[in-house]
């Protein structure tokens, strides 16, 4: 069975994301928090994905697998604050887990994807991609610079059958989606905002995701597809 590394994979949309892939991989959760209930056909990892020391001592035995895919779920976005107030280590933090630990896992992964002429790669931006967003500057930057990331990773090594897309939602039904204890009536303003009227469920996303996994997406390379309710549309 081919396996495919998770980072974040133990709360909120990563977890329907593992509960999708175990069906038909061996998967390989990396994240610093324990899941409530290992499932069958996953292997948790406690990894600090801010240490790169960790995150290679992880990958020390999983290269010893069949690796077709890695999907970048892990994300941080901090307080809402303006970025007067963003100290220099937040700013690191945020970036280190969003974007740097997305670089420091498919750097390692690449040479063994291009030995199969097969890989799979999908990080999980946000709408916040592809549109700003006050109080979140640095959430936001980072997820621009996924954006980038694999863009220039699809033209790169596109022509060893490797593909490298985005999956960007808008608001989930998730702690970190809501965020009802950081912003008042946040609930209300995001269904303001939304044109669907609702919160994504976890599973939403992980359909994409499990479909962008899939041999079957293979011509589909440096995309970003923006699961947001229409909020990127008006």
């Amino acid at each position: 069975m081919n396996a495919v590394i998770v980072t974040g994979g133990s709360g909120g949309i990563g977890r329907s994301i593992i509960a999708n892939l175990v069906k038909k991989y061996k998967v390989y959760n990396l994240d610093k928090q324990t899941p409530a209930q290992v499932l069958d056909g996953e292997t948790f990892l406690r990894v600090d994905l801010t240490s790169a020391d960790n995150i290679n001592s992880a990958l020390y035995s999983i290269k010893k697998e069949t690796l077709s895919g890695f999907v970048h779920c892990a994300g941080f976005g901090g307080p809402f604050v303006d970025i007067s107030k963003v100290p220099e280590d937040l700013w690191d933090k945020i970036f280190a887990i969003n974007i740097k630990a997305a670089y420091l896992l498919t750097k390692e992964i690449l040479p063994e994807f291009k030995k199969r002429l097969y890989g799979r790669i999908i990080v999980i931006a946000s709408s916040q991609s592809v549109v700003g967003a006050k109080n979140s500057v640095a959430y936001s930057a980072s997820k621009h610079a996924l954006i980038g990331f694999v863009k220039s990773l699809a033209d790169e090594w596109g022509e060893y059958g490797i593909t490298a897309n985005a999956v960007s939602p808008g608001y989930v039904e998730t702690p970190m989606g809501v965020q009802d204890t950081q912003v008042s009536n946040h609930r209300q303003i995001i269904m303001e905002k939304t044109p669907s009227k609702r919160t994504a469920s976890p599973e939403e996303i992980a359909r994409v995701v499990d479909f962008l996994i899939s041999q079957e997406s293979g011509y589909i390379n440096g995309a970003n597809f923006v699961v947001d309710g229409g909020i990127t549309a008006i």
